[in-house]
């Protein structure tokens, strides 16, 4: 009962602290983000998850992206965001520019989500500050808990890392199509310098299947009721973005490629989504009579 009545004067008042840390273990490594949020003086939600390779400051940013997402789900409007990253904060605040391309995605995306807030200010404080330290602590047992059911000696290829990211006209997932081919619209995709090269021989091909990674999906669904039909199925058994692994494959047009940019159409993917992968579609392989 103290807690209903607690969190009912927070969602009254929709102020709170939001205390966001990242930890990676080899930079990039193995990272986890955590986050912590406070109304009135105690703990409403507190949250720590393994995330797989990531480097330590892509872990401060993503764990920021999940708290401030965490803090609108709570209906709250005033957030007080406190993390030990001070390239985060400084970045957030615009003091620093964003200069990474593997950090530019990340930080465009915690703007969207400062966005769905009415005010949110950030502060960068000492590692030795006790609610950040028990952030940390919630980053590091997740590490220690998710790391020996997958380990990368046992499991080489079940960590993923971005070749690049997507500029969109899809901002929010109400924009996006049920699948890209119903709204031939054009997007680009955008390869980072180290993966360059790779893109040499592909205007060889009209069509590529792209590999993305659906950051905004929630990954704890494994029923789902498709649009017009009413009963329900299992996740696997349907091309939700909402799935354990919110992986996406989409068959889109290859326009044109200028360096390091793609142009292409049919792509249903939201602005700044990460891309995992591309591969060349072949009619004589991926098509049965």
């Amino acid at each position: 009962m103290k807690n209903k009545i607690l969190l009912i004067g927070i969602i009254m008042a929709r102020k709170a602290l939001l205390y966001t840390d990242g930890a990676s273990r080899g930079n990039p490594g193995q990272a986890a983000i955590a986050y912590i949020i406070i109304g009135n003086g105690s703990i409403i939600r507190e949250h720590g998850e393994a995330i797989g390779i990531a480097t330590n400051n892509e872990a401060e940013y993503r764990a920021l992206i999940a708290g401030l997402k965490a803090a609108a789900a709570l209906d709250l409007q005033v957030v007080s965001v406190y993390s030990d990253s001070e390239l985060m904060v400084k970045q957030m605040k615009g003091s620093y520019a964003v200069r990474s391309p593997r950090l530019l995605p990340l930080y465009e995306q915690a703007n969207e989500a400062k966005n769905m807030l009415e005010c949110v200010t950030f502060t960068s404080l000492p590692r030795e500050d006790s609610i950040i330290q028990k952030a940390d602590a919630l980053a590091n047992e997740a590490l220690d808990s998710k790391l020996p059911a997958f380990p990368v000696e046992k499991h080489p290829g079940a960590f993923v890392k971005p070749i690049g990211f997507v500029s969109s006209p899809y901002k929010v997932q109400a924009d996006a199509p049920r699948q890209g081919r119903l709204d031939p619209i054009e997007s680009t995709i955008e390869i980072y310098p180290e993966f360059e090269a790779g893109l040499a021989g592909l205007m060889d091909y009209s069509q590529l299947f792209i590999l993305s990674w659906f950051d905004r999906s929630s990954r704890d669904q494994l029923w789902v009721v498709r649009p017009g039909r009413g009963s329900a199925r299992g996740v696997f058994a349907t091309r939700s973005p909402n799935r354990p692994n919110p992986i996406g494959l989409t068959l889109v047009d290859l326009l044109e490629i200028r360096g390091r940019i793609l142009r292409v159409r049919g792509l249903d993917a939201l602005d700044n989504t990460p891309i995992l992968d591309i591969k060349p579609y072949h009619q004589d392989i991926d098509t049965h009579n």
